[in-house]
């Protein structure tokens, strides 16, 4: 396998080792941000390659974090349901809750954001002076978020027959 679920856990990892980044420096905060979408990345390449994408539709994807949520949603999670033999769709990962009681506390939503200037693709948080993004302590939950539902459904994710 090209992309490593255990990878995607140890930039969590270097990503905590930072500390309180909720109010941190701005260069740890970036550098933060930087490895919690990265891990995304990574968590999300990892199932896609399980599923069935080949490298090179992978990395036609580049870093664009958008289009492998759209190619987690043409995947299905097989046989885990308890005496339920239909798959559920990959597409729940969108509707996992980061942040509690808020609007766009989803990974979906934090990972779909389209606000204008938002970076979509993790390698675009190295440069400029201004980074316009969620909070890095937001995204590292969300990273985390990631990473777990992966390691939970890497080994039932399926890609749906092709039309």
């Amino acid at each position: 396998m090209e992309f490593d679920l255990e990878f995607s856990k140890r930039l969590i990892e270097a990503a905590n080792s930072f500390g309180d980044n909720k109010t941190g420096e701005n260069q740890a905060a970036r550098a933060v941000l930087y490895l919690s979408l990265l891990s995304c990345e990574i968590s999300l390449k990892a199932l896609l390659e399980q599923a069935g994408f080949t490298l090179k539709e992978l990395k036609k994807r580049s870093h664009d974090l958008n289009g492998l949520l759209e190619d987690i949603c043409s995947c299905e999670l097989l046989g885990t349901e308890i005496g339920n033999s239909k798959p559920l769709p990959a597409s729940s990962l969108l509707s996992k809750v980061v942040i509690p009681d808020t609007a766009n506390g989803t990974v979906g939503a934090l990972l779909r954001d389209k606000s204008k200037g938002k970076s979509k693709y993790p390698n675009n948080i190295r440069y400029g002076d201004l980074v316009k993004h969620f909070p890095a302590a937001v995204m590292l939950k969300c990273a985390s978020t990631v990473q777990t539902w992966a390691q939970e459904n890497i080994k039932t994710i399926k890609r749906k027959n092709k039309a």
